[in-house]
C-alpha cells in the first residue's frame, strides 16, 4: 500500500518536473549552467590543493638534494683527511637522506601525475559541457523560431477576411478619396478655363488698342507717318471695332 503510494507520488512529481522543464527550457538551462559553474569552481579548489601539494614536494626535494650534496662534499673531505669514524656517521646520514629523497621523488611523481590527470579531466569535462550547452542554445533558438513561424501560420490560417467588413470599408474609403481627387481636379479645370477666357483678357486687348490709338495720334502731331507703326493684330481688330 505505502509502496504503491510512494510510487504514485514519485511519478506525480516526476511528471510535474518534466512539464516544468518542457515549459521553461531557458530557466532549466540557466540553472544547469549555474550548477556547472559551481561544480567547476569546487573542482578547481581541489585542483589548487593538489597543485599546492605538488609544489610542497618540489620544495622538499630541492632541500633534500641540497642537503645530500652538502653531506657528500663533507664526506669526501673527511675521507681524504682520514677521519673514518666521522665519515661513517655522515655516510649513514647520507644514506638515510638518499632514501628519503627517493621516496619524496616517488611521491612527487604520483602527486604530479594525479594533478595533470585532474587538469585533463577538468578540461575534457568543461569542453564537453560547453559543447552541450552551445548545442542546447542553438536548438532552443531553432525551436523558438519554429514556434513563431507555426503561430504565424496558425493566425494566417484561422483568420477569415470578411469582405463585408474591413475589406469593404477599405474599398469605400478608397472610392471616397478618388471622389475627392476628382472634385479637386474639376475645380482646378474650371478655374483654368475661367482664367483662359475671362474679362481680364478683354481688358488687356482694350488697353492694347488704346495704346495703339494714342501712339497713332501722337505720331500725327509730331509729323511722322502712321505707316511706320506696326500695330498688333489684337489692337488693329479693337480699333476696327
Amino acid at each position: 500500500m505505502f509502496s504503491r503510494l510512494g510510487k504514485l507520488i514519485k511519478g506525480f512529481f516526476s511528471l510535474f518536473i518534466s512539464n516544468l522543464e518542457t515549459a521553461n527550457p531557458k530557466v532549466l538551462l540557466e540553472a544547469e549552467i549555474a550548477s556547472f559553474q559551481e561544480a567547476v569552481g569546487n573542482y578547481n579548489k581541489s585542483l589548487a590543493q593538489q597543485a599546492a601539494l605538488v609544489q610542497k614536494l618540489q620544495n622538499q626535494i630541492a632541500r633534500q638534494r641540497a642537503e645530500f650534496e652538502k653531506l657528500k662534499s663533507r664526506l669526501a673531505t673527511l675521507v681524504k683527511a682520514g677521519q673514518t669514524e666521522e665519515a661513517g656517521r655522515l655516510a649513514l646520514q647520507a644514506k638515510n637522506l638518499s632514501e628519503a629523497l627517493a621516496e619524496s621523488e616517488a611521491q612527487f611523481a604520483n602527486t604530479d601525475g594525479m594533478y595533470k590527470n585532474m587538469v585533463k579531466q577538468r578540461d575534457v569535462y568543461i569542453r564537453d559541457a560547453q559543447r552541450r550547452i552551445d548545442t542546447i542554445k542553438q536548438k532552443l533558438s531553432q525551436a523558438e523560431i519554429a514556434e513563431s513561424q507555426a503561430k504565424l501560420a496558425e493566425i494566417a490560417t484561422a483568420t477569415s477576411f470578411n469582405l463585408a467588413g474591413s475589406g469593404a470599408t477599405l474599398e469605400r474609403l478608397e472610392e471616397k478619396l478618388d471622389d475627392r481627387v476628382a472634385q479637386a481636379q474639376g475645380k482646378a479645370r474650371v478655374a483654368a478655363d475661367n482664367i483662359a477666357g475671362g474679362d481680364w483678357k478683354m481688358k488687356a486687348e482694350e488697353e492694347a488698342a488704346m495704346e495703339q490709338a494714342a501712339l497713332l495720334e501722337m505720331m500725327g502731331e509730331i509729323g511722322l507717318p502712321a505707316s511706320s507703326v506696326q500695330s498688333s493684330p489684337q489692337a488693329t481688330r479693337q480699333l476696327q471695332l
